[in-house]
């Protein structure tokens, strides 16, 4: 656990000092972020807004939204909308399908040509340990390189990682103010994993240990404890998996996953063939690109969760219904 707060410090602090010190537009002005103070710790809210099914609304300006926490108003004091300086850190967990990943390597590929240089983009590994492979850049000749040296093999890493990536996002949007998203690309499954979710332990003095009929109880209750552990980030969370699975451990990961999205204002996408990995790509990332990140002061209080509630209207006074947020946000403790 040490060695991992070490490795979380050294990132942040290389991820942040170059967007801070060497990057001007994706390290706005305090002017250009309407009001927002360096040392200030906000609470940071991504939404969207959809006008249709899958199509957002991109127009949006800071006086376009109200927050309400615990059923009060709270000025918006930074505000960032889909044409914003942005982050997206792209997480690979390949560790099965060589086939399957060339394919995803060239639908990236196609999809940075379409990013304008706003999008600074980081390149991660998680399988075998987290590391990183490219910190964050405009250079999209650099990460077509990087990706191509993506590696399929050894054990997959995607849930031990999750929270530290949620932990260092967190820790870089606060720092800089920008969007920022994660994008894991995985290949896994269930039996990929070190831990051994496919035989649970099942106690032989209890007939009624709930193991012995639900063989997918392991990874059911790995999820579940996961979902608490990152209820406290607002860090959008994205999967593209590039080999949906059929049998019922990896239908309970899958559906986990899925669950883990959702919750965090993100989207998990489930490749059944190869042909799929393309259009699955460009859907997360129509999704991706269009948030907004609200940030307002972190509230004063004893609770360990607040209620939040987001109102938009377009320019002409008409509602806009169609929000997705997370509607209850679990609060980190605010250190002084």
């Amino acid at each position: 656990m040490r060695q991992q707060r070490i490795f979380l410090l050294t990132v942040v602090l290389i991820f942040s000092g170059l967007l801070l010190a060497q990057v001007p537009n994706v390290a706005p002005t305090k002017k250009a972020l309407t009001g927002e103070t360096s040392n200030k710790n906000f609470l940071k809210i991504p939404v969207w807004v959809e006008q249709e099914e899958n199509t957002f609304w991109k127009e949006g300006k800071l006086r376009s939204f109200k927050v309400f926490l615990d059923g009060k108003e709270t000025s918006i004091k930074s505000f960032q909308a889909p044409n914003s300086s942005s982050i997206i850190l792209i997480v690979f967990d390949t560790v099965s399908d060589l086939a399957r990943v060339d394919d995803a390597r060239i639908a990236l590929q196609e999809q940075f040509k379409e990013l304008s240089s706003q999008y600074w983009i980081g390149l991660l590994k998680v399988q075998d340990g987290l590391s990183v492979l490219q910190e964050p850049t405009p250079d999209r000749g650099l990460l077509n390189e990087k990706i191509q040296e993506i590696q399929v093999n050894g054990k997959a890493g995607l849930l031990d990682s999750l929270e530290l990536i949620s932990q260092m996002a967190t820790a870089i949007m606060q720092k800089a103010a920008v969007r920022l998203s994660v994008l894991y690309v995985t290949d896994s499954g269930v039996g990929n994993y070190r831990a051994d979710y496919m035989n649970p332990v099942i106690n032989s003095s209890d007939s009624g240990d709930l193991s012995r009929r639900f063989s997918d109880r392991a990874i059911q209750e790995r999820m579940s404890r996961l979902s608490q552990d990152l209820n406290q980030y607002t860090i959008p969370l994205y999967f593209l998996h590039l080999n949906h699975r059929g049998d019922t451990l990896n239908l309970a990961y899958q559906s986990g996953l899925e669950s883990l999205a959702v919750r965090s204002g993100g989207q998990a996408v489930f490749c059944r063939t190869r042909d799929e990995i393309s259009s699955a790509l460009n859907s997360l990332m129509s999704r991706l690109l269009a948030g907004y990140v609200l940030a307002v002061d972190h509230p004063n209080t004893k609770r360990n969760v607040v209620k939040v509630q987001i109102e938009a209207k377009s320019e002409d006074g008409t509602s806009l219904p169609r929000l997705t947020y997370t509607s209850q946000i679990y609060l980190r403790k605010n250190k002084r």
